[in-house]
């Protein structure tokens, strides 16, 4: 019997170890997509090729080959710029709201799990208690 409440309680405290690791985790995630989605264009910070329409157009310039007949105007650069820009910052608000939804349904399910411990080890003091009367 004695062994059997052991096993339970170190089964509740595994659930309980893994859902707080879990729920920090998901927590910082969230956290993260929350401050990516607070501004779209930073997010992720892998290229500085939108922060100005200057450094889009310096490296469009820069991408142009020599044997190209084709060099895009200004207006031409600007409507790029513009559409490059929109897509980056709808990629990005669409990845930070995808991982603030999976980072919230993990969190939920941590929480669960965390309290379903307390459930299980309240479950065997009872079956302890009316096993031993």
């Amino acid at each position: 019997m004695e062994k059997r409440r052991k096993g339970i309680q170190v089964y509740a405290i595994l659930i309980a170890t893994v859902a707080v690791i879990a729920f920090l985790i998901s927590a910082a995630n969230f956290i993260s997509a929350w401050i990516d989605l607070d501004d779209p264009l930073y997010a992720g910070r892998s290229e500085d090729k939108y922060a100005s329409f200057e450094n889009f157009k310096m490296d469009v310039l820069r991408s142009v080959s020599k044997e190209q007949t084709y060099v895009p105007d200004e207006k031409a650069l600007l409507t790029m710029y513009e559409a490059a820009k929109e897509e980056k910052m709808h990629s990005a608000t669409h990845q930070s709201r995808r991982n603030m939804m999976v980072s919230g349904w993990i969190g939920g399910i941590s929480l669960i799990l965390f309290l379903s411990h307390f459930w299980i080890l309240r479950r065997s003091d009872k079956e302890d208690q009316s096993g031993l009367k």
